[in-house]
């Protein structure tokens, strides 16, 4: 696989968790076969010599928040239990999410608390959603909107711990919880944001990944080159 990643120049190589994965959920057999689930997710990730797994921190309903996010952490401790994922040079990302009614990660607060709870445990970072924090209620259009809200990610995830960058417009109004994506700079957050994100010093580790509808053949390839051109 090494081989592969080298003659494909995959770096970083990023995998994304099946999203019926649930490490919040209060049915016993459904958390189960999440844990088990996310375990073979790992394995494979593992498998390939993944640098990141991405993964959706989970919907509580049934419970409450803090005990969801409490649950999300040990079930990914379980998860990886006996797994080795920094010698296979593996990164858990816990993905920000678009704040609907009972998901997990709707706030920079609730994804830093579940990677503060798993420090030492596993490698684990973040990926950060440009869709899902626009309408989770950050304001991420107007310039000085865009640097507050940098500000506080850096205070609670930590600009450091950004690993990914999913670069998605969107369809739905500013904290609408509408996690509805949409072509770069045809949606309501628009292209300056892009170009403000991408060019940020502080953000020049972070891979940067398209993740906008493909309506038409050939649309994921125009929504990565719109991006290039914001680059300076």
């Amino acid at each position: 696989m090494l081989r592969l990643r080298t003659q494909y120049d995959l770096k970083p190589l990023v995998i994304h968790t099946n999203y019926l994965v649930n490490l919040a959920s209060t049915n016993p057999l459904f958390l189960k076969k999440s844990v088990e689930a996310f375990r073979g997710e790992v394995e494979r990730a593992l498998a390939v010599c993944a640098d990141y797994l991405v993964l959706h921190p989970g919907s509580f309903r049934g419970s409450d928040r803090e005990a969801g996010l409490l649950q999300t952490a040990a079930a990914i401790a379980a998860s990886t239990q006996s797994l080795d994922l920094a010698r296979g040079g593996l990164t858990i990302l816990i993905e920000n999410t678009a704040g609907a009614e009972f998901s997990l990660g709707g706030s920079f607060e609730q994804v830093a608390e579940v990677i503060d709870r798993l420090r030492g445990v596993v490698p684990i970072a973040a990926c950060i959603d440009t869709c899902h924090t626009h309408v989770a209620g950050y304001d991420i259009v107007t310039e000085e909107g865009i640097y507050q809200t940098l500000q506080l990610l850096d205070a609670t995830v930590g600009l450091n711990n950004v690993k990914v960058i999913h670069c998605n417009d969107a369809k739905a109004a500013r904290g609408s919880k509408l996690d509805r994506h949409q072509h770069i700079g045809k949606g309501t957050i628009g292209l300056e944001p892009f170009r403000i994100l991408l060019n940020d010093l502080r953000l020049v580790h972070a891979a940067f990944i398209a993740e906008t509808p493909i309506d038409q053949p050939g649309d994921d390839r125009k929504n990565v080159d719109t991006l290039k051109k914001l680059v300076s």
